[in-house]
């Protein structure tokens, strides 16, 4: 009872309604994921956001009072390893993880995190430790490098790595202290030089308040829209131009309340077939390069006519070619964006590119594992717990967002980062949880679904949590990447 009433109360603080806790029903035992950390509290608490937020959207949209939410901390430690349950055609996903990338012993006894999942951070491991491509010859290689050296030439060169930290290195690191310094997640208002609403998207408003006109471009699905507690985000238009883990769970749980979602990204751009698969529930996919002005000028088409940007690219990368969050204010006022990070937004590693697993190597998480269960190397987390979570925060944030745009106009502006995210996990306290066995299929059945798409019947876990009680899903299977035309889709 008394780690229930913790979740409860964690929950009100990240939500930041105190209220909110009330609303809230957890069902399921406090603890499914083996872990030194609160894993599955942050899951449920994450998934709880989401949920709260789509209530929150429903209650601008309709006038109505907020919904309370639900979540079973089973079906969360199920949907934060949902890339891993993926079953296609009755066989496991394949692994996103290439053979190279792992943990290997520097020359100086520690340890360095190679991440080469993408076939240009392989190459570029490749050559500069100028050895074949067997992990063996790679291990041999690092091993002639000091480890924090092998991280800051890696890093220079745009690849991807890691050395593992202890906490207490992290948090003395300049990176470490800029994370320090940053909320969990930050909403600030753009400068749209206006009072830009949702136009006549709601079916009813906050009680007293009025929206004013208008402009044609910005009447959208919205206007012919029917939300339901259940699909919230109807009528509602996402650009998820993001990619890998965080950023797509973003966009895949909007989708799942309704929204219309459209992953915009460049054939040039690689992702692993299952992760695609695994994040493209209810989302067209098409390409766009915005180094060609056609494919520009129509982004900037679709951004006139939609709700909210969700964008994972390094911080500033999208400023430069004419589409930071500014920017996009300017061209559809009243927009919500989502920017997700992996160090956050200041500080030496702001700039960095990074994944979930190389944050928790930095950060001290990996060797805390490797320590409380007496391992002799590295041992990250149960599930791509930071990834996951800063999705559903990221989904939460949106929603909340929309709700305010509904309330008071405006454009809004949603900030977030995995390491962000690490720091609220390591705050949540250490629980040991290594004796806890791997969840067993008939355990993790009442969570599954099955779809047909082009890929064969997919086997998936559904979305988690629940608002008024109502079961949401997704309209549509995922497709390859540009399967679809650069638009939105019609009413239906």
């Amino acid at each position: 009872m008394r780690e229930t009433a913790g979740i409860l109360t964690e929950f009100a603080h990240v939500v930041g309604d105190p209220r909110a806790a009330a609303r809230l029903t957890v069902t399921g035992p406090v603890d499914v994921l083996p872990s030194i950390y609160r894993v599955t509290a942050a899951a449920t608490i994450s998934v709880a956001a989401a949920a709260h937020g789509a209530a929150e959207l429903w209650a601008a949209r309709s006038g109505e009072d907020v919904l309370p939410v639900s979540v079973d901390t089973r079906h969360a430690a199920a949907a934060f390893r949902s890339e891993r349950l993926l079953r296609i055609a009755g066989r496991p996903a394949p692994s996103p993880w290439d053979a190279l990338s792992g943990y290997y012993r520097a020359g100086d006894g520690r340890w360095v995190q190679m991440h080469c999942n993408l076939p240009h951070h392989r190459a570029g491991v490749l050559d500069l430790l100028r050895t074949r491509a067997d992990p063996v010859a790679v291990a041999r290689a690092v091993a002639r490098y000091n480890a924090a050296d092998l991280e800051a030439e890696l890093q220079s060169m745009g690849m991807c790595a890691s050395m593992a930290r202890e906490e207490r290195e992290w948090w003395a690191h300049p990176a470490g202290q800029a994370v320090a310094g940053l909320p969990l997640a930050e909403t600030s208002r753009l400068g749209d030089g206006g009072d830009a609403r949702g136009g006549p998207s709601a079916v009813g408003r906050t009680r007293g308040t009025r929206a004013p006109a208008m402009p044609a471009q910005a009447l959208s699905a919205q206007a012919q829209a029917r939300p339901s507690p259940s699909r919230p985000a109807a009528g509602l238009r996402v650009l998820d131009m993001t990619r890998v883990i965080a950023g797509p769970v973003c966009g895949r749980v909007l989708a799942s309340f309704g929204a219309d979602v459209l992953r915009v990204g460049a054939a040039h751009l690689g992702d692993a077939r299952a992760l695609v698969i695994d994040t493209g529930f209810g989302k067209r996919s098409t390409f766009l390069n915005l180094r060609v002005a056609s494919d520009a000028r129509r982004l900037r088409e679709l951004v006139a006519q939609a709700d909210v940007v969700v964008q994972a690219y390094r911080p500033k990368a999208l400023d430069r070619l004419g589409f930071g969050p500014e920017a996009l204010a300017r061209i559809r006022p009243g927009i919500v964006c989502a920017t997700i990070s992996a160090y956050g937004r200041v500080g030496p590693w702001s700039g960095l590119r990074g994944f979930d697993s190389l944050v928790q190597t930095a950060s001290g998480i990996a060797l805390a594992g490797a320590r409380a269960s007496d391992s002799d190397r590295p041992v990250p987390l149960p599930a791509q717990a930071l990834d996951h979570a800063t999705g559903y925060l990221a989904a939460h944030g949106v929603l909340a967002a929309l709700a305010r745009r509904e309330r008071e106009g405006g454009s809004w502006h949603v900030r977030l980062s995995l390491a962000q995210t690490g720091r609220w996990l390591v705050s949540l306290g250490e629980r040991d949880t290594f004796d806890l066995p791997e969840p067993k299929d008939n355990e993790i059945g009442p969570y599954r679904r099955t779809m047909r798409s082009e890929f064969g019947e997919l086997s998936y876990i559904a979305p988690a949590g629940s608002v008024g009680g109502a079961t949401h899903g997704y309209d549509r299977p995922p497709s390859s990447l540009g399967a679809h035309q650069a638009g939105w889709a019609p009413i239906r």
